[in-house]
């Protein structure tokens, strides 16, 4: 279920196919998943295809499972007749500018079963300030509402909030009654037991001439 001897080969083909090695052996799982485990090739050589007409884009996490399902789709279905969300988004200029021209054909499908125009600028551009929302959730928790704490925050919200979790107050370190010093401590010396957050340590004070 874990492994598979064709994803342990040497296949000169990835030359073509351009998918990366990590992705592969998840995607061929995938096609199985899919009952088109007789059509793996197939998907494999739309994999450039689809590339291509979504401008070049990189083959890497994410875009390399989105090139990768879009292929699938058009496998299954006829080319572009079924087209993943994210792979429109690539096209409509969402993941940022594409090395290469994207396919106007695409494009006007798109825009024609959308509704939307394709993005010009930077897409972030678009979206509304998210510092001050986060630190404003920050100290509404009692949580530090630096830069790194907001980011922290915005990827790992419950991991970042256990981390600085409030711990119970404490009433500082209790020092206990002290003791007689050993006979080989210095002379006047004393013995203390000291309590920190629960931990016990023995202390032996000696005056300092």
């Amino acid at each position: 279920a874990f492994t598979s001897h064709a994803n342990e080969m040497v296949d000169s083909d990835t030359l073509f196919y351009q998918v990366p090695g990590g992705m592969l052996s998840n995607f061929r799982n995938q096609i199985k998943e899919q009952g088109m485990a007789d059509r793996f090739e197939e998907v494999m050589r739309e994999i450039p295809v689809v590339r291509e007409a979504l401008g070049f884009i990189p083959l890497v996490t994410p875009t390399s499972q989105i090139v990768g399902t879009q292929a699938m789709l058009n496998v299954k279905f006829g080319r572009w007749k079924n087209l993943a969300p994210a792979a429109s988004d690539i096209a409509m200029g969402k993941y940022g500018k594409t090395p290469g021209p994207v396919n106007k054909e695409l494009v006007q499908m798109i825009e024609a079963k959308t509704g939307e125009k394709p993005m010009e600028g930077r897409a972030a551009d678009l979206l509304d300030p998210g510092m001050p929302k986060l630190r404003k959730e920050l100290e509404e928790k009692g949580l530090p509402t630096d830069d790194e704490a907001c980011v922290l925050h915005a990827m790992f919200p419950l991991e970042f909030a256990a981390l600085f979790k409030k711990k119970p107050e404490s009433s500082g370190p209790v020092a206990e009654t002290s003791t007689k010093a050993p006979a080989s401590a210095p002379p006047g010396s004393r013995k203390m037991r000291i309590t920190i957050d629960g931990r016990v340590t023995e202390a032996l004070i000696e005056e300092l001439h």
